[in-house]
C-alpha cells in the first residue's frame, strides 16, 4: 500500500519546476476553504436555517477531530517531507500524517450535511473537499491515502453522530439556551 501511495504522491505533488500560479491555487485550496466553510456554517446558525443539521455536522466534525489525534497519538505516520519526498511547498509543521484532519473534517461536515435538510450545501462540500485534499497533497503536505483515510473517517464519524438517537434532545436544549442568551443581549 505504501508504494501504491508514494506513486500516486509523485504523480500529485508539485516539483521544482511547478508554476507558481498552480502552486498559489493549491494553497488557496489547502488552506482558505475550511475558514469559508465555517463561515458559512455560522451565517446558517445565525438565519436558523436548520440548526439541528448543524449541530450535527459539526459534531461529527469535532468527533472525527478526535479521533485522528487518538490515530496519531497511537501510530504516527511522517509527511512526505519528512521522509525526503516531495517539496514542503506548505511550511508545513512535521507532525502526524495519516489520516488528514483537514479532510476528515470536511468530509464529516459535508456528508452530515448531505444527509439533512441542508443537502445542497452538503453536496457542495464534497468537491471542496476533494480540491482541500488535493491542494495538500500537491503542496507536498499529505499522501494521497491521508486524504482517503480522512474522507472515510469523515463519513463514519457523520454517520456514527446521525446514529445516536439522545443528540435530538440536546440540540434542542442547545438552541434554546442560544435563544434565550440572545434575547439577554437584544
Amino acid at each position: 500500500m505504501q508504494a501504491l501511495d508514494t506513486k500516486l504522491f509523485h504523480l500529485l505533488t508539485a516539483g521544482a519546476d511547478a508554476p507558481g500560479w498552480l502552486v498559489l491555487i493549491a494553497s488557496g485550496l489547502a488552506s482558505a476553504i475550511v475558514p469559508f466553510v465555517a463561515a458559512g456554517l455560522f451565517l446558517f446558525w445565525i438565519m436558523g436555517r436548520s440548526r439541528p443539521a448543524l449541530l450535527d455536522a459539526v459534531a461529527a466534525g469535532l468527533l472525527g477531530l478526535c479521533v485522528v489525534q487518538v490515530i496519531g497519538a497511537m501510530a504516527y505516520r511522517p509527511r512526505p517531507f519528512e521522509i525526503g519526498l516531495g517539496l514542503n511547498l506548505m511550511n508545513h509543521a512535521p507532525e502526524n500524517s495519516f489520516p488528514s484532519d483537514h479532510a476528515t473534517l470536511m468530509f464529516a461536515l459535508a456528508v452530515s450535511l448531505a444527509l439533512s435538510p441542508l443537502k445542497k450545501f452538503g453536496l457542495l462540500l464534497l468537491p471542496l473537499g476533494l480540491a482541500v485534499g488535493w491542494g495538500r497533497v500537491y503542496l507536498g503536505a499529505h499522501f494521497p491515502f491521508d486524504i482517503l483515510g480522512g474522507a472515510m473517517l469523515g463519513a463514519v464519524c457523520a454517520l456514527v453522530v446521525r446514529a445516536v438517537p439522545q443528540r435530538k434532545a440536546l440540540w434542542s436544549l442547545t438552541e434554546r439556551v442560544y435563544l434565550r442568551m440572545l434575547g439577554w443581549v437584544f
